[in-house]
């Protein structure tokens, strides 16, 4: 990776550095450390650990058949990463065997035809089914309510934990730093240089990278630039016992094609989520009740599991465009200005290389050979896209087949 121009002048009571990255979830880590490699990375976190929001409440699954056309795409460039991480990097494996189900219902065919054709394209192993047969892979599902399904059979569970504690590790044995408790206050920039000021300190660079997940559209009003179309959202999770006597472990993540649903095993029980979708201000994000009980209702309703009590639930943030493709490139009003969002739920899977993707415009090399080969382009990713630029625009839908088939 091309080497920046290391500031090493310190100005008083200002710490200086090549690149600020701000937010220290996934998107944020992993671009530090991608980054690390080409100057001083300093990474600023609000909270008072790393990975507290969205990322501490991934699904934490790697399918590529998952998302719209181009995060689904950065999945796949993720994969070598995550399943032979670079030396050094982690002590235990960051990606294990599960396996990930889809199923689709009467009219929904088509859909899962066009998801197969393009999984077929890239060389993704799937086995296209009946409901019925699907059973063989989830036996809870009830089949009579759909009539095909498509099995990803390398799907995979990651470690986030695992996952994050390596980018950080990596990022400080690279000489960068971790500052937490780190909140944006001020952010200008003069000179051809970014002043950040926080509670922790005032931080320098010439190159800032906004990673901020549900904040990342007020990082972009703190630095003057004009609204952008990016918006949070909540989503529920609810976490129960499964069926006495099942052995759950060789369970697949399951979905349907319309996205209304997803359930996996998690350490003996099931998490499930009713996918929904309510706009927020960025915040510490709650279960909500109503969707709870939808929640609930959708396992009754298609699968022959019961939910007799709820053990865990939680809310998190996600993060989208109208179209629900990735945010990553240089803002239009601040080049230097270089934005990673919109992650929608992708972040931990495609993480790795939307992560090398923000990095290549953060030092204005070329877009790394693997991910253009996947038809990602500047232009498609660019946060100086209409749907992104447009404040009056459409706000992000619920489901994403229908972003697949528009890219």
């Amino acid at each position: 990776m091309t080497k920046s121009i290391h500031f090493e002048e310190q100005k008083m009571g200002m710490q200086t550095a090549d690149f600020i990255v701000i937010g220290a979830g996934i998107a944020g880590a992993s671009a530090a450390y991608e980054l690390s490699n080409g100057g001083k990375v300093i990474l600023l976190e609000m909270e008072a650990s790393p990975g507290y929001h969205s990322t501490g409440r991934s699904a934490a699954v790697m399918t590529e058949n998952y998302g719209p056309a181009l995060w689904s795409r950065l999945v796949t460039a993720s994969r070598d990463f995550l399943e032979h991480p670079p030396e050094g990097f982690t002590d235990v494996p960051l990606a294990t065997p599960r396996g990930a189900l889809f199923l689709a219902r009467d009219g929904e065919q088509a859909k899962l035809a066009a998801k197969t054709q393009e999984l077929t394209r890239r060389g993704v192993a799937i086995q296209l089914t009946s409901s019925e047969d699907a059973l063989r892979f989830c036996p809870v599902v009830k089949a009579g309510e759909f009539v095909s399904a498509l099995y990803e059979p390398d799907c995979m569970d990651i470690d986030t934990n695992a996952l994050l504690a390596g980018y950080l590790k990596m990022l400080r044995a690279r000489g960068g730093q971790l500052v937490t408790n780190g909140k944006v206050e001020a952010l200008k920039c003069s000179n051809g240089r970014w002043t950040v000021s926080t509670p922790a300190g005032t931080f320098e660079a010439p190159v800032v990278v906004n990673a901020a997940g549900g904040w990342v559209q007020q990082i972009a009003a703190l630095a003057g630039l004009s609204y952008r179309n990016v918006v949070p959202f909540r989503r529920t999770a609810v976490v129960f016992d499964p069926p006495a006597g099942s052995d759950v472990r060789t369970w697949p993540m399951t979905f349907d094609v319309a996205e209304t649903f997803y359930f996996k095993p998690e350490a003996g029980r099931i998490m499930v989520s009713p996918v929904d979708m309510a706009e927020s201000e960025p915040c510490d994000a709650q279960a909500d009740e109503l969707e709870v009980a939808i929640a609930i209702d959708r396992i009754h309703r298609f699968t022959t599991m019961e939910v007799h009590s709820v053990k865990h639930k939680w809310g998190g943030l996600r993060t989208f465009a109208a179209d629900h493709e990735p945010i990553i490139g240089s803002d239009p009003e601040a080049p230097s200005f270089i934005w990673l969002a919109g992650q929608g739920g992708n972040g931990v899977m495609a993480g790795a290389a939307a992560a090398r993707l923000a990095a290549s415009f953060a030092l204005n090399t070329a877009i790394p050979a693997d991910i253009a080969a996947l038809g990602i382009t500047a232009e498609n990713v660019s946060p100086g896209r209409a749907c992104v630029l447009d404040a009056g625009g459409d706000r992000p839908a619920v489901g994403s087949l229908e972003a697949f088939e528009a890219v």
